[in-house]
């Protein structure tokens, strides 16, 4: 019998075989390594871009103020962020758009050099909105208790829509045409919504109002007018007023679509400049007024006037209350509906006669 078993040709060429297929398999593996960790050091870029945008979104103002991040003071950048990584990481930022604009687009790029030598990176492009941080805490409070909540256009929201905001060096106020007997414009404080001063003429961003205009410490005490006879009201007077330097002057007009300028049908506004006094010689305390308002002429016999209010009996001045004691801010919404017959319907209360 023949013995059986490889020739050395055999076994060699089995050796290459093999010896291939191993090759082929380190470079397998090798392939794999690298994709896994070029996959790893995307997420961590990935990871520290995400992260430059949320702390570019957490600022703490709109306006520019000192030792708080601000909207206004957003700006590109560039850092080398250290974490426990097999590379080294390059972050650069850029914010477009200025203080003014509501909106202002981001894009943060982090670069690196992976374990080959190949330049790699990931960008992130995202759009930073123009909105006090305070706005976002305020939707879940049932009711404000803040002017800091009352922010559209970033000023205290009894300030009119339609009053223009100033810039320059008279950012943080506002004005508005006065059309009552005095005339002239009325400067508002963008953060308490107060009046501060009335001017003349129109004040712009650079007007010195400490110089040119007159200092006018009031209010406003402004609503709506709908109802029946509504056509007949021709002013807004304040009874058994206390802790007033002048008659309050009201003005009754047409209320006006702020989108585009239509009068709406069936609904009339009035303001009221009231201008409080010093009521309890406390020049630390805010002035303040008391007193109840009523529409003219008074209702005649058979008709009504109701005031909005959740509660007839409610002593808040913001709720539209009978009367009004120590009015120290604006007040919006005081509302009233004219009836000619009738009983006040729920959401109301009488109060003329």
């Amino acid at each position: 019998m023949r013995a059986r078993g490889f020739t050395l040709i055999e076994a060699l060429i089995a050796l290459a075989v093999m010896s291939i297929g191993m090759l082929a398999l380190t470079g397998l593996h090798v392939g794999l390594a690298r994709h896994a960790d070029l996959a790893r050091q995307r997420t961590e870029a990935t990871q520290l871009a995400q992260s430059r945008l949320e702390d570019l979104r957490s600022f703490a103002r709109v306006v520019a103020a000192s030792g708080h991040p601000s909207y206004a003071e957003l700006a590109g950048g560039q850092d080398l962020p250290t974490i426990a990584s097999n590379t080294r990481y390059e972050r650069h930022w850029a914010v477009d758009g200025d203080a003014d604009a509501s909106e202002r687009r981001v894009e943060v790029r982090v670069d690196w050099t992976d374990r080959s030598g190949d330049a790699a990176s990931v960008r992130l492009v995202s759009l930073i909105a123009r909105s006090d941080p305070a706005d976002g805490g305020s939707l879940g409070l049932p009711v404000p208790q803040s002017d800091r909540y009352l922010r559209p256009r970033e000023r205290a929201l009894d300030i009119p829509f339609e009053a223009t905001r100033l810039e320059g060096s008279n950012r943080g106020r506002s004005t508005l045409p006065w059309l009552g007997a005095s005339g002239g414009h009325l400067v508002f404080d963008d953060a308490s919504g107060a009046v501060t001063a009335t001017c003349a003429a129109a004040p712009g961003s650079d007007t010195d109002i400490a110089a040119s205009c007159t200092p006018l410490p009031a209010y406003l005490l402004r609503g709506d007018l709908r109802g029946d006879w509504l056509a007949a009201v021709t002013d807004i007077v304040i009874t058994d007023a206390q802790h007033l330097l002048a008659v309050p002057e009201c003005v009754v007009g047409d209320a006006v679509d702020h989108n585009d300028g239509r009068t709406i049908v069936g609904l009339r506004h009035y303001r009221c400049l009231m201008r409080a006094a010093d009521h309890d010689g406390d020049p630390g305390t805010p002035r303040a007024w008391s007193g109840r308002s009523a529409v003219l002429p008074a209702p005649a016999a058979g008709r009504s006037v109701c005031r909005d209010t959740p509660d007839a009996a409610t002593t808040d001045n913001d709720w539209h209350p009978a009367v009004y004691t120590l009015v120290a801010r604006s007040l919006q919404h005081q509302n009233f509906l004219l009836l000619s017959t009738g009983a006040c319907p729920a959401g109301t209360a009488p109060h003329q006669p």
